[in-house]
């Protein structure tokens, strides 16, 4: 197919630097919704629209009807950029150093998205149509759990044969991601004034011995063989009280699992034998929000599509092909929106263009070479699919 590689490398570098310039944190992704809506409109697509919870979606139809759909998804909020003054160029600029495209969302998850647009653009700038329909969806509010996701799978309306996550892979394939289980681990004790300590229980003592040993015994944690195995990490320490001069009635302390090879009921007993003799209570199966944390031999999991798997395969190829070299099997270390959607039986790879290790950082950016080099796999991969 006869294409300009260089003027839609060009025209996708502009379009990243204008949604880093435009702010979206969670809960505010609307005016960012607006501009990708505005773009996909200007290039073409079939059909653009938003919907009521300000997902916004864009569809190229392709020549047979009855092929279930190839969806490129990715979301539209970002983290915040914290101390503006740690950052070498303003976090919002979307500044270009040396072939480094630099900005609050650059890697994590702007610069992926826009490969994801311009690669479905290519074929209508080509005047090809591919063999399904394909499907961008922008979704919002990942960074705090995925409501959006949530969303469009739930009201999910036509046949998808493949969901492709835009989340940072270095251009590798990402089979997969652990899962998330999060539990409070309390330490009761009794309180009194500080002044007299030997007269109550600090329940402090009893969580640092328990921290303690919990660093040696996470070793003991199960692997998975593709996604790695599980880690343990303490996150949130709470007591009941504010006052200083006050020993704690209890304390607790949050912690986050990440797991493909253990069950709620394993983590309960792990967590029990670190404990040994203290009394404790565990509670909660995120600490941000009041939930009984399980107690069932289910494994816990993100997402994982195995590597033998007929479409895992197909796209490996395509992908290969476009870049002019082999897409290595890989992983992801953090959670994404994939996991939402293993419930309702899809298919889903990750594929993007940006380093994991960029993502949340001061600094973050995109490798403007690397976008090129995905680009040309993305448009295979969607071509030919």
């Amino acid at each position: 197919m006869t294409l300009d590689w260089d003027a839609l490398l060009n025209d996708c570098v502009d379009f990243t630097q204008r949604l880093i310039q435009t702010p979206s944190m969670t809960y505010e992704e609307a005016p960012l919704a607006e501009l990708v809506a505005a773009e996909l409109q200007k290039l073409n697509f079939d059909q653009v629209w938003i919907d009521e919870v300000g997902n916004v979606n864009g569809r190229i139809r392709g020549t047979d009807p009855s092929l279930g759909a190839l969806v490129l998804n990715t979301h539209l909020d970002h983290v915040d950029p914290g101390e503006r003054s740690l950052w070498s160029v303003p976090p919002y600029s979307g500044t270009i150093v040396d072939d480094r495209i630099v900005g609050r969302g650059a890697c994590d998850i702007k610069g992926p998205l826009a490969v994801q647009v311009y690669s479905m653009a290519a074929l209508l700038r080509a005047g090809i149509r591919p063999r399904r329909d394909v499907v961008f969806s922008g979704v919002v509010e990942e960074e705090v759990g995925g409501g959006g996701a949530i969303h469009w799978v739930e009201n999910l309306d036509y046949p998808v044969d493949l969901v492709v996550l835009g989340e940072p892979s270095d251009n590798n394939i990402a089979l997969g991601h652990r899962g998330i289980a999060q539990m409070w681990v309390q330490f009761n004790g009794r309180s009194v004034h500080a002044s007299v300590p030997e007269k109550g229980i600090n329940p402090n003592f009893a969580l640092a011995q328990f921290l303690v040993d919990l660093t040696t015994a996470k070793s003991e944690l199960s692997a998975h063989e593709l996604l790695g195995p599980t880690s343990v990490t303490p996150t949130i320490v709470e007591v009941d009280t504010k006052s200083a001069n006050v020993t704690p009635a209890w304390t607790r302390v949050c912690l986050d699992f990440r797991t493909a090879s253990e069950s709620h009921r394993s983590l309960r007993a792990f967590v029990r034998r670190v404990a040994g003799d203290q009394p404790l209570i565990l509670e909660d199966a995120i600490c941000s929000t009041p939930t009984p944390f399980p107690d069932d031999d289910k494994m816990i999991f993100g997402f994982y599509t195995p590597p033998t798997d007929d479409k895992v395969q197909r796209a490996q190829a395509l992908i290969g092909a476009g870049m002019g070299r082999e897409a290595e099997l890989s992983r992801y270390e953090f959670a994404t929106d994939g996991r939402h959607f293993v419930p309702y039986n899809l298919t889903i790879i990750g594929y993007g263009p940006s380093e994991e290790s960029q993502a949340h950082v001061v600094d973050e950016y995109i490798a403007i070479p690397k976008m090129m080099e995905s680009l040309r796999g993305h448009v295979e991969l969607i071509k030919n699919y």
